[in-house]
């Protein structure tokens, strides 16, 4: 059962890519184009300033990475999600409540957006092409992968607590009860951890700094689409999944059960 389980969630995760790929292509990569057209204006009022050190040209061009390189990524990362999604269903399924396959994997989903992309990207949101300090990346990607893994644990603590006081509580008023925990744990972390801002304040100064005169402005529409296309992909990414591995593995348990009853009823007819 576990490998079709892990199938089928691979199934739902290249779909899963495909739908991200194509959300990326034509909403993500226009916000992209505009804040490379943004990088090559600040580096050719740099070109005239001393302190300007030269840089090389792409490895990979701008065409094959809009296409075949955003195409292989989302679909690879879909597969890894897909897969992941599968084997969490598998731990999960009857543990969280009397829930259908399809409810199961809805209820996973959701949470699994939270946790892995909302409340870490919240915290930390993404910045286009020339935007941020190189020197900052290092901090920037561990304090990212840190919220993510206190969200991740947040949200197991809040699983848990859910499933010891629906006894007492029931089930309605226990979900909320976790959920306002999870929430309150959110809101505790996000104080602790150090806020970064470097958008765009600083990265016009760099270039004031280096360019006399240089009245270069990074455009606010273009950051905003440029994370709204990312929250659109990844909501859609897991969406895909939940739905389609929700569906898939509601089939997968359905035919199980016929053939369950159906080798029952041969044994009965045998015996006698």
């Amino acid at each position: 059962m576990m490998r079709r389980l892990l199938l089928r969630g691979m199934l739902a995760g290249l779909l899963a890519g495909v739908v991200g790929f194509t959300i990326g292509h034509f909403i993500g990569e226009p916000a992209v184009n505009r804040a490379i057209a943004y990088e090559s204006s600040v580096e050719t009022h740099a070109e005239e300033s001393p302190h300007h050190d030269a840089t090389s040209d792409e490895p990979v061009s701008r065409d094959i990475q809009s296409t075949a390189g955003l195409g292989l990524g989302t679909i690879l990362y879909g597969l890894a999600l897909g897969g992941i999604f599968s084997i969490v269903f598998s731990i999960a399924c009857g543990r969280i409540g009397l829930l259908t396959a399809r409810g199961t994997s809805a209820v996973l989903g959701g949470a699994a957006f939270v946790a892995i992309y909302l409340v870490p990207v919240l915290k930390y949101p993404a910045n286009p092409p020339a935007i941020g300090s190189a020197d900052t990346i290092t901090r920037r990607s561990t304090l990212y992968l840190v919220t993510i893994l206190v969200s991740v644990f947040f949200m197991l603590g809040a699983f848990m607590a859910r499933r010891s006081l629906v006894a007492r509580l029931g089930s309605w008023n226990a979900s909320i009860v976790a959920g306002v925990g999870y929430l309150a744990a959110v809101v505790l972390a996000y104080v602790v951890l150090p806020g970064i801002n470097e958008v765009p304040q600083q990265a016009i100064a760099g270039v004031v700094s280096q360019v006399a005169h240089a009245t270069v402005t990074f455009p606010p529409t273009v950051l905003w689409q440029f994370r709204m296309s990312g929250l659109a992909i990844q909501a859609a990414m897991w969406l895909t999944i939940a739905l389609g591995f929700g569906f898939l593995a509601e089939r997968l348990f359905a035919a199980q059960s016929r053939a369950d009853a159906a080798f029952v009823r041969d044994g009965v007819s045998v015996g006698r």
